[in-house]
């Protein structure tokens, strides 16, 4: 077990570049509140002297990866509380512990928006983007949104196309995946409106990586 990176004191275990660019491309960050001067990714971020914990969020669209030490829940706790403040959007990244109390006190049960666990171990960097270690945990993302800031499930479907074609099928098994309660019976009466206002278009026939058969993938529109 690497102990630097499980210190509530070192920030210099870095998010992976490419992994925040992912996600940046969905969410528009423009705060990071646990960063360093060297490694923050947002024009605006507070570093451990100007204190993200005790700051206000609110209004922010949040990308934190916050020191994985003993004090994590408190993270945790802050990014459930400001994401109830109007036009806030938190999203955290955080190791996949299921068991611990933060995780049932304000992401089970409905407070967190998706969890999304992620596939293998990330690899960190220090703060010159240097390759740093191999976590030695399992990750996972953690989103939150205001009430004025929650997606429909029509928005879900149309951001999910815009990255690439995708069948009915895909698109439910992604979204459960999030953690959202939705099958491909929710998801086939929002494609069909979304084709009839020019929203999206029928990109071909394939085969289907849920089911294995054959099925239309769809695409968003040009200019959508």
């Amino acid at each position: 077990m690497n102990e630097a990176l499980l210190s509530s004191k070192n920030l210099n275990w870095c998010t992976p570049p490419e992994f925040f660019d992912e996600l940046d491309q969905e969410f528009h960050f423009n705060l990071d509140p646990a960063a360093t001067d060297k490694c923050a990714k947002c024009a605006k971020y507070f570093t451990p002297e100007t204190d993200g914990l005790k700051a206000d969020w609110g209004g922010s669209r949040v990308f934190c990866n916050p020191p994985y030490g003993r004090n994590i829940g408190e993270w945790v706790k802050k990014g459930y509380e400001e994401s109830q403040k109007p036009g806030t959007v938190v999203v955290m990244l955080i190791p996949a512990r299921t068991d611990t109390s933060y995780y049932h006190d304000y992401i089970f049960g409905g407070k967190a928006d998706e969890v999304r666990f992620l596939r293998g171990r990330l690899y960190f960097t220090d703060e010159e983007g240097d390759p740093k270690g191999r976590a030695p945990f399992p990750s996972a993302v953690i989103i939150w949104r205001s009430k004025d800031m929650a997606q429909s499930l029509r928005d879900m479907v149309l951001d999910l196309i815009k990255g690439e074609p995708m069948t009915a099928n895909e698109i439910a098994a992604t979204l459960s995946d999030r953690g959202q309660q939705v099958n491909r019976s929710d998801v086939g009466p929002i494609l069909t409106k979304a084709q009839a206002a020019g929203k999206i278009k029928n990109a071909g026939k394939r085969a289907c990586s849920v089911t294995g058969r054959s099925a239309i993938a769809w695409t968003a529109a040009e200019g959508v």
